[in-house]
């Protein structure tokens, strides 16, 4: 009896074996089991070979400013091309900038953006200085009609890589950029959108 219970054992333990490996031979046909997470690898890496070309942001008033307008980024070689207009502005220069997170939530005051996009952490700059966030675009001039209308070209923001400024909040400020530290004391925040890809 005894050997017997023995053998049937054995016997079990052998079969709950061969199943395993049944199983997993099964899960792997042609002796290829990475064959599906590498096409997924090829498609990922396909994807990252995909430039952004063009970026807009559609501004939009902060609180009861009023400001609103549509900002459309172009890359132009190393170098990303800043174009359109904004209306509802007091006369005169206001503070430009890209700021750390694409969050305007908080349409009160804009604060939900975060501070300046400064992933190199440099310290506050005008837009051709040596030092300066990366999110530092200077300042805009409004007419006396309130009317900006912006062109200017930047060497430091992107559209891709490390730098990139997609996903982030444009913010339009109350007054002029003084290039203070640590942000330039360019007061409440008037204006603000999230940068997106655009066709």
């Amino acid at each position: 009896m005894i050997r017997l219970t023995l053998c049937f054992v054995v016997g079990g333990l052998l079969a709950f074996t061969g199943c395993d490996r049944g199983e997993a031979g099964a899960a792997a046909p042609n002796g290829d089991g990475n064959a599906e997470a590498r096409t997924a690898a090829g498609r990922d890496a396909a994807a990252g070979k995909m430039q952004v070309e063009h970026a807009v942001c559609a501004l939009s008033p902060i609180g009861e400013s009023g400001v609103s307008g549509t900002i459309e980024f172009a890359r132009d070689g190393d170098r990303i091309h800043v174009t359109g207009k904004i209306t509802g502005l007091d006369p005169g220069k206001h503070g430009f900038h890209v700021h750390q997170f694409g969050d305007l939530t908080n349409r009160e005051t804009g604060k939900s953006a975060g501070g300046h996009f400064n992933p190199t952490d440099q310290p506050h700059g005008r837009r051709d200085a040596d030092e300066r966030h990366v999110g530092d675009l200077g300042n805009i001039t409004a007419n006396e009609d309130g009317v900006a209308e912006v062109d200017i070209t930047d060497d430091v923001i992107r559209l891709n890589g490390p730098h990139s400024i997609i996903g982030r909040a444009l913010i339009v400020h109350a007054m002029e950029d003084q290039f203070t530290q640590p942000t330039g004391d360019a007061g409440s925040r008037v204006a603000g959108g999230v940068i997106g890809v655009a066709k």
